[in-house]
């Protein structure tokens, strides 16, 4: 099925943001889901975590709410936020195919090299403890618009990355199992010594509840200078 006019749901972790798409690629934003047109054909949803099981485009039916709620805790900035804005979005326009797109689903060409972490190899094999990556929607794009063998893609946002990219395709990312990992971010700390996080459980310093909320909401540039905002 053709789709002329597709509304785009982007539930970041900082923002959330609808868009108009036409036929020929043109996009306009669009305020809310009230606001939408009524000639929609689809709406696509931007989702951070895939895990294993959603590698390509699929629409979204019961099952799939079901196991997208089931990731939630694996990128919970992002899965839940968008969970929300899937089913607000389908109580809003009932008869219209709505699909979910992953930012992990560019990064399932990542090498054994590049996603396998220096783990028993128990934790990959039983529970799935492995490098995802996250921004490939932006990174996709990025590398489309300049089409060279090798590229380097930062993506700069309330979450940051960087990939590699060759001939087309994703070969190394800072951003692992989950999107706190690699290089710090306006809220989130990225990579720290997993060593010191386990002192300030082990010691009662923190709660495994009250460390993620310090890991993803009061770390980064807050953490560093008080403010996420990159200009002061």
């Amino acid at each position: 099925m053709s789709h002329q006019r597709v509304l785009v749901v982007n539930a970041g972790s900082t923002s959330l943001k609808l868009s108009l798409v036409e036929a020929d690629g043109t996009a306009e934003p669009v305020a809310s889901l009230a606001a939408a047109p009524g000639d929609v054909e689809a709406v696509a949803h931007r989702v951070v975590h895939g895990g294993d099981r959603f590698r390509d485009p699929v629409v979204i039916d019961g099952e799939v709410e079901r196991g997208l709620a089931a990731l939630a805790d694996l990128a919970p900035l992002h899965n839940r936020p968008a969970l929300s804005a899937i089913e607000s979005a389908r109580r809003a326009l009932p008869d219209v195919p709505h699909v979910a797109v992953f930012d992990t689903a560019f990064h399932a060409t990542l090498p054994p090299e590049a996603s396998t972490y220096a783990l028993p190899r128990r934790f990959r094999e039983e529970l799935g403890i492995r490098r995802y990556g996250f921004h490939g929607l932006s990174v996709q794009w990025a590398a489309e618009q300049v089409p060279v063998p090798r590229l380097v893609v930062c993506h700069l946002g309330g979450g940051c990355s960087v990939t590699a990219v060759r001939n087309g395709r994703s070969v190394d990312t800072t951003m692992g199992f989950t999107p706190l990992e690699g290089v710090p971010m306006a809220t989130r700390a990225g990579s720290v010594d997993p060593g010191a996080l386990l002192h300030l459980l082990r010691t009662g310093a923190l709660t495994a509840d009250a460390l993620d909320t310090a890991l993803e909401h009061e770390s980064g540039l807050v953490g560093l200078g008080g403010s996420d905002d990159p200009r002061t």
